[in-house]
């Protein structure tokens, strides 16, 4: 018996409406952001949602920006959400503060640093459930000028950024994170900042050895490995069908690149690791446009699910405001050279992430935590990263 006219457009109209109410799924599995209860989330974003009424009207004014610096100075203020604060301290400069008029660079210090359990000891060191990744907040601090002297008062005791430092070094273990690309980044970068090259070996807290030269090594391994079908498509010339396993990485592989360059810098060069990461330096000026076609397509397929515009507005700044910060880095400490093909791809990724930002402040983000709290998150995140890849540049 066949399907009658009237049949076929109820099961059209049904199809719709289950597709409407199915949430879009973000491009980038891998987010560099911690999950929160919902208790805390709540009295968090409660806050910040609260503080961005005021500026919201008055971008609706005309004082939109380009760069990021009002999303961030309105949204990642809250003491409620510490990783908020450590991306506004990555987007603004160490002398960001938060709601109050407190220094950020004080209150993490102060309020959120703890000692970690180290194989029978102590250690000073940031909660993973806060931070997300090991030694997130540290490598912040540094990389936002905060020098290894610099003094504040925890648990009573009068401490420096050196003894942080020293807890991140205490707390490495090559055995447990070396295969995992998503645990490694930050701590490369904290690592290569605070340990010259010269002596990169040590012995961890629980008496093992640690040889950091040999993690920048089998970090680079795993992003050459996880980007080759990336790599064949570009030398090619064909466009991208489908993830590779580098886009399962955090933020789609940018940490890991933006690690690997900060420790080449570092003089973790090697003997060929200047000419490797050009390679990936120029896979990812050829992504910059490569991935947001593949997105196009991914979310185009996906138009009529619930939320589909912000998920794509997400991924998309989330690689070009990463990939700003890889080439800013890259470009600024001549870790590796672009063409003049390559700067003006640059340069054009540049403008449409001015734009999407600009969008982005326009918006009402009530709208993305009222879809998905983890999204609500990010898009408060990524612009401090743009930001900071906007600025060093």
């Amino acid at each position: 018996m066949g399907v009658s006219p009237n049949q076929r457009v109820a099961a059209g109209e049904e199809s719709a409406r289950r597709m409407s109410q199915e949430r879009a799924r973000p491009f980038f599995p891998a987010t560099c952001h911690p999950v929160f209860s919902r208790r805390q989330f709540l009295v968090g974003s409660g806050a910040v949602l609260a503080a961005g009424r005021l500026s919201r009207r008055e971008a609706l004014a005309g004082q939109a920006s380009d760069d990021g610096a009002a999303i961030i100075r309105r949204y990642a203020v809250a003491p409620e959400d510490p990783w908020a604060v450590a991306h506004g301290l990555r987007g603004i400069g160490r002398d960001f503060t938060i709601n109050g008029g407190r220094r950020a660079v004080d209150y993490l210090l102060e309020d959120v640093l703890v000692t970690l359990p180290a194989n029978g000891k102590g250690a000073l060191g940031f909660p993973i459930e806060v931070e997300a990744h090991p030694n997130m907040f540290l490598k912040t601090l540094l990389e936002a000028g905060v020098p290894l002297d610099h003094a504040f008062t925890h648990e009573g005791r009068r401490r420096t950024l050196r003894d942080v430092a020293d807890g991140a070094r205490g707390l490495f273990r090559p055995t447990l994170v070396s295969s995992v690309p998503n645990a490694l980044p930050w701590s490369l970068i904290a690592l290569t900042r605070t340990t010259t090259p010269l002596r990169h070996q040590w012995t961890n807290a629980w008496g093992e050895s640690v040889d950091l030269d040999i993690v920048v090594e089998r970090a680079l391994r795993l992003l050459e490995q996880a980007s080759a079908p990336l790599v064949e498509a570009m030398r090619a010339g064909r466009p991208e069908t489908a993830h590779a396993p580098v886009h399962g990485f955090t933020c789609g592989g940018t940490h890991m690149l933006y690690a690997l360059l900060s420790a080449v810098h570092a003089g973790y060069a090697g003997k060929d690791r200047r000419e490797r990461m050009q390679q990936q330096v120029n896979l990812l000026v050829w992504r910059l446009s490569a991935d947001l076609d593949l997105m196009e397509r991914f979310y185009g397929a996906r138009a009529g699910n619930a939320g589909a515009p912000w998920y794509a507005l997400d991924a998309k700044l989330k690689l070009l405001g990463h990939g700003a910060e890889c080439l800013a880095f890259a470009t600024l400490h001549d870790v590796v050279g672009l063409t003049p093909s390559q700067r003006e791809r640059r340069q054009a990724a540049v403008a449409t992430l001015g734009r999407m930002l600009q969008d982005l402040e326009a918006r009402d983000l009530g709208e993305a935590k009222a879809l998905d709290r983890e999204l609500y998150r990010q898009v408060i995140g990524y612009p401090c990263h743009a930001r900071h890849g906007l600025t060093l540049a």
